[in-house]
């Protein structure tokens, strides 16, 4: 894991002039796959539209490039996260341009780690552009009746000192820690994440779930 803080303390120290400027946040609708199980609310979808020509060079020029997802969940015209801000993923990709092949280390919301060794950007975009189902918050911290949207960021190599401090919090938790909750809050505020600094990421895109979802009264 804390491979994934190296990398982008490798960030800062590599970056150019050549950054693409950043444009104000604006939230993007994204549809996303909402489900449960007996003690969580889970979350699913894709984030390919991060990726562009010049990102998918980076993937392919074997200087180490980070993506990290943050994301939290809201009632319904809320400004109040109730889940906090929660790194939900962190990926590390680094094409070896011996053996050809890109070495992908993906961590997760429970600092859970793996390594796989994968053959073309497909792989890549697999594992590193989209969130398989993920626990978000826990079901009794939902009001049924109530409709709530998951709001979020997606990073291309940040560099900024929140997006670090938030990494270096994240990674070095206790070892085994799983549970989502308060404690996995990594920021108190939601204005902290979502306001981005121009020029503090090679690419930011900001996204809100276009599909609320209401929370049955019998959540089954």
């Amino acid at each position: 894991m804390r491979c994934v803080l190296a990398a982008a303390m490798v960030m800062v120290s590599a970056r150019t002039a050549l950054a693409q400027e950043q444009p104000p946040s604006v939230f993007q609708p994204k549809m996303v796959t909402w489900s449960w199980d007996k003690t969580h609310l889970n979350l699913a979808f894709t984030y390919r539209e991060i990726l562009d020509d010049s990102i998918r060079q980076k993937l392919s020029s074997g200087i180490p490039t980070l993506i990290v997802l943050t994301a939290s969940l809201f009632e319904k015209g809320s400004k109040t996260p109730l889940s906090g801000v929660l790194v939900l993923k962190s990926c590390r990709v680094v094409y070896d341009v011996w053996d050809e092949v890109y070495a992908v280390e993906v961590t997760r919301y429970n600092g859970s780690a793996y390594s796989p060794a994968v053959p073309n950007l497909e792989g890549v975009y697999k594992r590193c552009f989209q969130l398989d189902r993920t626990p978000l918050i826990e079901r009794e911290k939902l009001k049924p009746g109530e409709s709530y949207e998951v709001k979020g960021v997606v990073e291309i190599n940040p560099i900024s000192q929140d997006v670090m401090n938030r990494i270096k919090r994240w990674v070095s938790r206790p070892k085994g820690a799983s549970t989502v909750g308060a404690g996995d809050a990594l920021f108190g505020s939601f204005v902290g994440l979502f306001i981005a600094q121009i020029g503090n990421a090679d690419r930011v895109y900001n996204f809100v779930s276009s599909n609320p979802l209401t929370v049955p009264f019998s959540k089954k």
